[in-house]
């Protein structure tokens, strides 16, 4: 690169060619950032001959990445890394936190837990704006605007900064109109109407292991509706017609208010399902002073929530 006024667009460029390489397609990425494919590939050719290298391989049927290009596609995460730490750098001078906090989170944790802290939250940082984005699929933050993303997985990205917010269990339930006698040991739950989440299937049954104190039972169970939604999840068991498999964090609140009943309370159930919560951040050393104000607050509201509902439970 001879003339240093070229660095003025090369972030932008950088951006689309990372998630050019991701999603290896002019198109997607096009859809993904709002384009026109023609668009992206203009930009690409002019990066191309910003840096003098050969970043793509294309044809009428795919686009290759170069091995250069992978190589590129590397420091281009560091170069976006670099540049957010300096963001970060000039927003931690001062002493208030402030500027737009921008989260990503599944629909279910978003609404039982982000809603009501977020109440708070904003009269305690009144120069913070949040913008926030609920949705089940996983987005990448590496390539989008999003400072953090909350994630229910078993294996959060080895690229990110991952930070455990709580464990998750997982609780059976069914509603208090449902239509049917309640199972009285894990294998009669064959006969009834299963629903569970769109996670981790093995072919084309579920295998439980059900525990009672010394005893445990391995169960295959096969739903009746997979939901790749959880709020979708929640109101068909609460239409009395199912057992769902719930997260007990979305659980305890319709228990609480009566219009939720535990089934096969007495068994603990060891299930494929991810086991914690977490915070993902950029591979950043310094954070914004907004997102680790927010990590901090939002763990221990999260840590005294869950105190009182022990205390709750050993009153009842």
């Amino acid at each position: 690169m001879n003339n240093k006024n070229e660095l003025a667009g090369l972030i932008p460029a950088l951006i689309v060619f990372i998630k050019t390489v991701e999603t290896g397609s002019f198109s997607k990425t096009a859809r993904a950032m709002s384009m026109t494919p023609s668009s992206v590939s203009r930009m690409m050719d002019r990066l191309e001959n910003q840096l003098n290298q050969r970043l793509f391989i294309r044809s009428t049927r795919m686009l290759q990445v170069t091995e250069r290009g992978q190589e590129i596609y590397h420091s281009a995460l560091n170069v976006i890394y670099a540049t957010d730490e300096l963001f970060s750098l000039a927003e931690n001078s001062h002493d208030t936190p402030r500027g737009i906090l921008r989260i990503t989170a599944p629909n279910a944790l978003g609404k039982i837990l982000l809603a009501p802290f977020l109440a708070d939250f904003l009269k305690s940082y009144p120069d913070i704006n949040v913008e926030l984005s609920l949705t089940d699929n996983i987005v990448n933050i590496a390539h989008s605007q999003f400072d953090l993303a909350l994630r229910v997985t078993e294996y959060p990205p080895e690229n990110m900064v991952a930070r455990i917010l709580m464990p998750i269990d997982y609780v059976l339930v069914s509603s208090k109109n449902y239509h049917k006698d309640l199972p009285k040991t894990p294998s009669s739950l064959s006969t009834h109407n299963i629903f569970l989440p769109v996670e981790q299937q093995i072919d084309s049954d579920w295998n439980w292991i059900f525990r009672n104190k010394e005893h445990s039972v391995s169960i295959s169970l096969k739903p009746r509706l997979m939901i790749n939604n959880s709020d979708v999840r929640l109101d068909a068991v609460l239409q009395g017609v199912g057992i769902a498999l719930m997260p007990t964090f979305v659980a305890n609140t319709y228990l609480s208010k009566g219009l939720l009943q535990k089934v096969l309370p007495e068994w603990k159930i060891d299930t494929p399902f991810p086991r914690n919560a977490y915070v993902i951040t950029l591979p950043k050393k310094l954070l914004p002073l907004k997102t680790k104000v927010f990590i901090e607050d939002f763990m221990q509201w999260l840590k005294q929530r869950e105190e009182h509902q022990v205390s709750s439970s050993d009153i009842s």
